[in-house]
């Protein structure tokens, strides 16, 4: 039997034309299967266990869990067996992260994991999420930018509670690299969240703010590598990650990963892996 793929939800799908930013208090008693988003989403656990995996990796989950996936994540979350998750489930658009902030949250490769440990910590957020949502439904003058307030507070409350031993890689790609050109690392961070849609030299030179040509020259010296071969590993160690987590067929989840046809996946891959995608995914399993 062919497996769907895994569903994709659309700004479109959540958003009006204001405000591109939603937060519902949600009850899970069943399993939410395999999907990503174009959007971010931050979710807190406010009771109940269960479980998350993000890219492929598992972890369970308690009240006081938070996560952060971006568009370039791929999850499914499961209520342990007899449990029901409490989660605020908090979605925004790209547009509301300014680049100071995108700097804080994922310069860094420190996983999308946080932990509100004492119960002081997991009031304070929940008081955060109130007000955000009473910004949101209240719709008072201002309330746009006052929701915009309130999600960079509960953004930041995040970051400060990420700890070392809740780190899982948030991709199996190349780590994301450092340079002392604050364009290139913008540039970085866009194709790490972008890396699945179609991306070109010109676009990525663009995000920061530099000619392709110097662009170019300056990205191979943070990397050791070309934007296209930056690229491709990005595409390819993510392919690797849905081939182990779902029976999404090859041909389809070559798409997915972001290439252009099968048999040049299938080149690339072996060339890597010294394997085909299929192979691969019956070595794992």
């Amino acid at each position: 039997m062919r497996s769907s793929p895994p569903k994709r939800l659309l700004n479109k799908e959540f958003f009006t034309e204001g405000l591109q930013l939603q937060l519902d208090r949600q009850s899970l008693d069943r399993p939410y299967g395999l999907h990503w988003h174009e959007f971010y989403e931050l979710t807190l656990v406010l009771s109940g266990r269960g479980s998350n995996t993000v890219n492929g990796q598992t972890r369970e989950l308690q009240a006081g869990d938070a996560f952060l996936l971006t568009p370039a994540d791929f999850h499914a979350i499961a209520p342990a067996k007899g449990q029901t998750l409490e989660l605020y489930n908090l979605i925004f658009s790209q547009a509301l992260l300014n680049d100071e902030l995108v700097g804080l949250l994922f310069a860094e490769d420190s996983g999308p994991y946080a932990r509100f440990a004492d119960a002081a910590a997991q009031a304070n957020m929940i008081f955060r999420c109130q007000n955000l949502a009473a910004e949101i439904e209240g719709k008072a003058p201002g309330h746009a930018l006052a929701a915009q307030g309130e999600l960079n507070d509960i953004l930041i409350a995040w970051h400060r509670q990420r700890r070392p031993e809740l780190r899982v890689a948030r991709s199996r790609g190349p780590r994301l690299a450092h340079h002392e050109h604050p364009g290139i690392q913008k540039a970085l961070i866009h194709i790490q969240h972008h890396f699945r849609q179609p991306l070109s030299l010109q676009d990525a030179a663009r995000q920061a703010h530099l000619s392709p040509n110097y662009f170019s020259e300056l990205f191979h010296k943070a990397t050791g590598s070309s934007f296209q071969h930056y690229l491709q590993q990005q595409r390819l160690r993510f392919a690797q990650a849905l081939l182990q987590s779902s029976n999404l067929p090859v041909t389809e989840l070559s798409y997915v990963a972001g290439f252009n046809t099968l048999t040049h996946f299938e080149r690339v891959f072996r060339r890597e892996f010294g394997m085909t995608p299929s192979q691969a995914r019956q070595h794992e399993r």
